[in-house]
């Protein structure tokens, strides 16, 4: 049988206020349950607007084994400082049972956060 996947929205493209922090950030994406799934591809982006902040964004990607009682940092990945730019990526996500998205630390603009999952759903 051959690999199967399916697109998973983690966190649709939402903006992130300037000023936020990694205690109060501008996006907190909410956990979305993947325990069906045998891992995948998770694709992120970062994307400034005509006025580019003056500290780039920073978007992390959360797991927990519990629907957020606990917490893990599973990686932590940024943009940049340049006007419209569209800073995009993706990592290998292994097996997990809740995952999501937090974006913050951009100064002066705002800055758009995105994460979708390429789930794997047979193997």
């Amino acid at each position: 049988m051959a690999k199967t996947t399916a697109a998973v929205s983690i966190l649709a493209a939402t903006s992130g206020a300037a000023g936020s922090t990694r205690a109060a950030p501008g996006v907190t994406g909410g956990w979305v349950d993947v325990r069906a799934y045998y891992g995948g591809e998770l694709g992120w982006g970062v994307k400034n607007g005509g006025s580019a902040p003056t500290v780039a964004g920073s978007l992390l990607i959360q797991t927990s084994p519990d629907n957020g009682t606990t917490v893990f940092d599973y990686h932590l990945v940024g943009g940049d400082t340049v006007a419209n730019s569209d800073t995009t990526n993706s990592i290998s996500l292994g097996k997990a049972m809740y995952i999501r998205v937090l974006g913050y630390g951009n100064a002066t603009n705002a800055v758009t956060y995105s994460a979708i999952l390429q789930a794997v759903t047979g193997l």
